[in-house]
């Protein structure tokens, strides 16, 4: 699986894209207003230009691509004992030469006895359908029978799967063959399962021992149906001696019988956050907190994981496997759980978070809310209300309970705390908590149109004092809402039959069939008065109307010149990034452009933020955010957080991780910031961050 490398070029490959201003353009109208304009008049052009593209991530956060650069050296020795993944167009050829495997880990950890003289070292890969195994012995003798026991060489694989809190462990015998003697066979160590159907092993001479590689489908784990991820294990060697073990080596401690002391596996995804999340920001990749639920997409369940106050989510097929999403929390993790409350058939996540109160050490205030992949790969808050307020020894709680498609909240009572000493402000971001003394004694909120809606409050009477309980939201001592809340997003509904007229309109202006259907069809409020438009994407183009937008007669449109071809749009999202009050859209793509100097296509990933003002819709972000290449890619990080003590999104960009190339290998020089898109940055590169602003027309480093 070794990939050939390009040769390096100092050619930069955006400097080679025509990148201009952009703008928005007005197209036809319904009602023949005066002014209104033919869809095919002229009007400004997406500029063209090469690359881009957002890392499947969003707007709260966004994860990078799993992949890191290993150059295959079969003599090099790891000491991190992973599942790697074999690239689509790659392919294992086993056939017990290892010259096209990653590294091996070498098994130092001596299990039973000492291993005189013997040596072992092992690597994992895998693919949709199998694992495989590869394996590198150095011993003067192979002790081989027929009986397949631990009276001989051999090695093995544990691996162990998340289930129910604890593990379940399988170890697989992996028995390579004595030429004219003895066949190599994979079993099962125990349980009387035999051999393992559908598996395989072939070895080879290598000097001073042998070589081996196997294959073993992921059937042969029952749980691998629905978890890949999260998994423990090691690669051991059993040395014999007459019928004996005389020593057992080890990739890593534990067993069979301790599956929680083995170390984890990380598939592609995991490495992804280990190398573009963990090491860079310093962070223990112990989780402080992990579920495995099926959140999104098909059956398989996601590893969703918060390591020290940043929230994760991964998986097998979660973002093709490769990439995962991340969020910084800003507060502290309280409590993380998953399960059905929408009754979508997927699971959705209970997070408690404890923030501290700004000014106030020993103040804090908690949030329970319900994050959901309801839109999508992004978890989006369907529910948020507060339940605890702390500050020194006095602390007011409400009681939670959460049932299908329905939460209640109620009071208990104060600690420390009653109606005439209270005075803390009353919080705006989510719902506030109920107080003891308030006139509210519970709230159920019921699961219903998309979201979580009142439908039911008891009252109580209000004790006398509870009129003096401040509820001043500004001033000294108001909460401030902390950085990781989003701002309210504005509601996106699937495309109606809004202002059909006009959309009839469009596709007689355009010469297109009647029963034309957009790609992506939003109805959400982008401009105009509050009432929502909707925002269509027809080939290549965005149109935009409403009964509020130009009078309710007219359309707007954007070509998206720099797409060669409609299905290179990957995505059109709606969210309120500039703090107006108004949805900004997010269009996500790719291009495929020549690669200077010849050379196989380059493609590029890029995400474009568009604003809508008066009837124009104009570009106001565009970053670079992946680039690949027969294989060989790197992958940018971009998040989107709340600036501090506003209502709009700051844009954080770091560098992610890289495949198949290096800092030698890479064969274009380093862009830097402040074009018309902005660059991908480089794991090796000078750039460690950037954060962008919006500044009132367009986003800009601070």
């Amino acid at each position: 699986m070794r990939t050939l490398r390009q040769p390096r070029r100092s050619t930069s490959l955006l400097a080679l894209l025509a990148l201009g201003a952009c703008g928005g353009g007005a197209g036809g109208s319904s009602a023949k207003s005066p002014d209104a304009k033919s869809g095919d008049g002229a009007r400004p052009a997406e500029p063209h230009i090469g690359d881009l593209a957002l890392a499947k991530g969003g707007l709260a956060a966004l994860g990078g691509a799993g992949n890191r650069e290993q150059e295959p050296t079969p003599s090099a020795v790891l000491d991190t004992f992973r599942l790697d993944l074999v690239e689509p167009k790659a392919r294992v050829k086993v056939d017990g030469v290892l010259g096209e495997w990653p590294a091996r880990v070498s098994a130092h950890t001596v299990v039973k006895g000492a291993a005189e003289g013997a040596t072992f070292a092992a690597a994992l890969q895998y693919d949709d359908a199998k694992i495989y195994v590869a394996g590198e012995v150095t011993e003067k003798r192979l002790v081989r029978t027929t009986s397949y026991g631990d009276g001989e060489d051999h090695a093995s694989l544990l691996l162990a799967f998340p289930s129910g809190g604890t593990f379940v462990t399988y170890e697989i015998g992996l028995f390579a063959g004595k030429e004219g003697d003895v066949p190599g066979v994979v079993r099962f160590v125990s349980g009387g399962r035999g051999e393992v159907p559908g598996a395989k092993i072939v070895e080879a001479p290598s000097p001073g021992g042998y070589t081996f590689e196997a294959v073993i489908p992921w059937s042969t784990f029952p749980e691998a149906r629905t978890v890949r991820v999260g998994l423990r294990g090691a690669a051991r060697y059993y040395d014999a001696e007459g019928s004996a073990v005389r020593a057992i080596l080890a990739t890593g401690p534990g067993g069979a019988d301790a599956p929680a002391s083995m170390p984890y596996v990380p598939t592609e995804t995991e490495q992804s956050i280990i190398e573009g999340l963990l090491i860079p920001k310093q962070l223990s990749q112990t989780p402080r907190a992990e579920v495995f639920a099926d959140v999104g997409g098909d059956a398989m369940k996601e590893r969703v994981a918060v390591y020290d106050r940043y929230f994760t989510i991964c998986g097998p097929s979660y973002r093709g496997g490769k990439e995962f999403f991340f969020r910084d929390l800003s507060a502290d993790l309280v409590s993380l759980d998953a399960r059905d409350v929408t009754g979508r058939g997927k699971d959705d996540l209970l997070v408690r978070r404890r923030f501290k109160v700004p000014g106030k050490a020993d103040a804090t205030r908690e949030w329970f809310e319900v994050w959901s992949l309801t839109k999508g790969d992004e978890p989006v808050t369907l529910f948020a209300h507060e339940i605890a307020v702390t500050s020194g020894a006095r602390r007011i709680a409400n009681a939670v309970h959460v049932a299908p498609k329905e939460i209640d909240v109620a009071i208990e009572p104060a600690t420390n705390w009653e109606a005439s000493t209270y005075s803390e402000p009353q919080s705006t971001d989510v719902d506030p908590i109920l107080l003891p003394w308030g006139g509210v004694k519970s709230q159920t909120f019921r699961f219903e149109a998309g979201k979580f809606a009142k439908s039911k409050e008891i009252s109580q009477t209000p004790t006398a004092a509870a009129a003096a309980t401040s509820t001043r939201t500004d001033g000294p001592g108001a909460p401030v809402t902390p950085e990781a809340q989003a701002p309210p997003t504005p509601i996106v509904r699937k495309g109606t039959d809004l202002s059909k007229q006009i959309w009839d309109q469009y596709k007689s202006d355009k010469g297109l069939p009647s029963d034309t259907k957009p790609r992506f069809d939003l109805e959400v409020h982008v401009a105009g008065d509050a009432r929502p438009e909707r925002v269509l994407l027809v080939g290549r183009e965005l149109v935009v109307f409403g009964p509020g937008f130009r009078g309710g007669t007219q359309y707007a449109t954007l070509t998206l010149q720099q797409f060669a071809d409609p299905g290179d749009v990957l995505d059109v999202t709606a969210r309120d990034l500039t703090g107006d009050g108004a949805a900004d859209l997010v269009v996500r793509g790719k291009r495929h452009v020549p690669a200077p100097g010849g050379g196989d296509p380059v493609d590029m990933e890029a995400m474009f933020v568009y604003e809508v003002k008066g009837a124009q819709i104009t570009r106001i972000f565009a970053i670079e955010t992946a680039r690949e290449q027969n294989g060989k890619r790197v992958q940018g990080l971009v998040q989107f957080v709340p600036a501090r003590g506003g209502k709009s999104f700051e844009i954080d960009v770091r560098p992610g991780t890289a495949k198949g190339w290096t800092d030698k290998t890479f064969p274009w020089r380093e862009d830097k910031p402040g074009g018309s898109v902005e660059p991908l940055l480089l794991p090796w590169g000078t750039t460690g961050s950037l954060r962008y602003t919006y500044n009132g027309t367009a986003y800009a480093t601070k």
